[in-house]
């Protein structure tokens, strides 16, 4: 599923492409188990005169809220990267797509051994100035990231 343009050429090795998860399975493990621990507390706060006796507008942001909650959750399980040749792409509430013909900036983001625990991230500026986060957890998928992120032509930094 890939739309990456391979170079021609005797010596040409195809470009490289991942497409892998955007958050660890202890990061998605956490937000589920945060996710379930705050339906809990609600459950045992039901009973409660004060939730009781709440409005019912005071009721619909709660629901509000947790169906916020909700959503993200699903979103951090589903969610998946994908970089090739010509963009990179993330699948979110809202997907992320910007074409590497646009990056004017890359920065890896990578926290040495809590990698599980805090997403790795690429973040890019494109030539109007947009700043966008990709995640990933996944190693080709990172590998591939520094691989474009090191390109001639983007101005890259380490953190």
């Amino acid at each position: 599923m890939s739309d990456a343009v391979a170079p021609v050429g005797p010596n040409a090795e195809a470009a490289p492409s991942a497409e892998g998860p955007a958050f660890p399975v202890v990061v998605r493990a956490l937000v589920t188990a945060l996710t379930a621990w705050v339906f809990a507390a609600g459950w045992q706060a039901m009973d409660k005169p004060a939730v009781q006796q709440a409005s019912f507008e005071a009721k619909a942001l709660v629901a509000a809220g947790l169906a916020v909650l909700v959503i993200v959750t699903l979103w951090v399980w589903r969610s998946r990267t994908e970089v090739n040749a010509e963009f990179i792409r993330q699948t979110w509430i809202w997907p992320k797509r910007v074409a590497w013909a646009d990056v004017s900036h890359a920065k890896m983001i990578y926290v040495p051994y809590l990698a599980w625990l805090v997403a790795p991230r690429l973040v890019v500026r494109s030539g109007a100035g947009m700043v966008t986060v990709f995640h990933a957890a996944d190693h080709e998928l990172l590998t591939t990231f520094t691989h474009y992120a090191l390109s001639p032509g983007l101005r890259q930094s380490a953190r």
